[in-house]
Parts: structure tokens; C-alpha cells; sequence
């Protein structure tokens, strides 16, 4: 006599389609999917202890609900790997007497900022500098990349920032950590993570 633990169910060898949800879909939420922070920390790292915010600082976005915005020290990072990716080479060039090879490092700087900062980074939301910093710049009420003229208004805007560099600095007090450029423009520079 065969035992009937041997056999399997035919329902449970054959592919069984899932079943659609009968209900609604929830309402869109107040910030955009990618700007929400699902990201949760299971558990701290060994050895670590879990951060702890102290109340003149603004909220970090470990937490269910917030936003992972990304830091200053981040931020300044990706900034500065840009720029010297940039104007490394055009330094170089004009360390030369030759106007050709001045010329080059001229170009290659045009180059740069239209190729990195304009369109890969309007298409994309990150450049050289902010893929190697691990963080991206998305529209604050899409959360999608901005584009190239977006990408591009945001760069003219960061002479604002310049300006006795306090716009640089803002994203150390501001809450959603933005410079003046990300104010005017609607972006916001995240953990490329989230």
C-alpha cells in the first residue's frame, strides 16, 4: 500500500497564477516614493552603538517616514571630485606654453561640465563626483532627475552659493539639506540608496 505523504497535490506541482489585490491603491503620499526613506536599519552594526540625535540637529532619515537626505560631508566630497576631475587637467595644460595644449585643457573643461554636470547629471541625478559619494539630486516634488536645462539652471544657480560661501554651508542647519541652488531650483541631493 502506497503511502499518501508520497504524492504531491496536482495544484502544488503546476505554476498558479497570484491573485490580483481587489482593493484600491492608497493616495499618493506628501513626498515623493524616493524621498519617503523606507530604507530601516534591521538591526545596529556589531560593535557600534545605534545613533542617538542630539536636538540642535536635524533629523537623520534612518527613520521610517523621513527622508534620506544626504550630508554635508557627502555632499562637499562628491563637489570636490567633480571639480578636480574638471580642472585637473586644464591646470595641467596651462602649465604649458603652447596655446594648443592650453586650448585642449579649455575644452576639456567645456567638456566636462556640459557632459557631467549638465546631461549626465539631468538624466541620471548623479555626476562622477556624486557616484563615488554614494548620493544622487532628484526634484523635491517628483523625485525623478531633473533634466538637462533643470541640471543646468541649478549649476548657473550655485553662484548664488558662492557668494561669500554661505550657500555652500546652508545644508549644515537646513533641515532638508539644501543650498541655495536647491531652494530655488525644487531639488534635493539624497542618499543614493533611497
Amino acid at each position: 500500500m502506497a503511502d499518501p505523504d508520497d504524492e504531491l497535490p496536482a495544484a502544488a506541482t503546476g505554476w498558479q497564477p497570484t491573485p490580483t489585490v481587489p482593493f484600491p491603491r492608497p493616495a499618493p503620499p506628501d513626498e515623493p516614493a524616493v524621498l519617503q526613506g523606507t530604507h530601516v536599519p534591521l538591526a545596529p552594526e556589531a560593535g557600534r552603538p545605534a545613533r542617538s540625535e542630539s536636538p540642535g540637529r536635524p533629523a537623520r532619515s534612518d527613520s521610517p517616514g523621513r527622508p534620506l537626505y544626504a550630508g554635508w560631508s557627502r555632499r562637499a566630497a562628491a563637489y570636490v571630485i567633480d571639480l578636480v576631475a574638471m580642472s585637473g587637467p586644464l591646470l595641467v595644460a596651462l602649465a604649458y606654453d603652447d596655446v594648443y595644449v592650453g586650448g585642449m585643457g579649455v575644452l576639456w573643461l567645456l567638456a566636462w561640465f556640459v557632459g557631467n554636470r549638465v546631461l549626465v547629471q539631468g538624466r541620471y541625478g548623479v555626476t562622477f563626483g556624486k557616484h563615488l559619494a554614494g548620493v544622487r539630486i532628484v526634484r523635491t516634488s517628483t523625485g525623478l532627475p531633473l533634466g538637462a536645462w533643470g541640471a543646468l539652471r541649478r549649476e548657473l544657480a550655485h553662484v548664488l552659493d558662492a557668494i561669500g560661501l554661505v550657500g555652500f554651508l546652508r545644508p549644515l542647519w537646513d533641515a532638508h539639506r539644501r543650498t541655495f541652488a536647491d531652494s530655488i531650483c525644487e531639488t534635493t541631493v539624497v542618499r543614493a540608496g533611497s
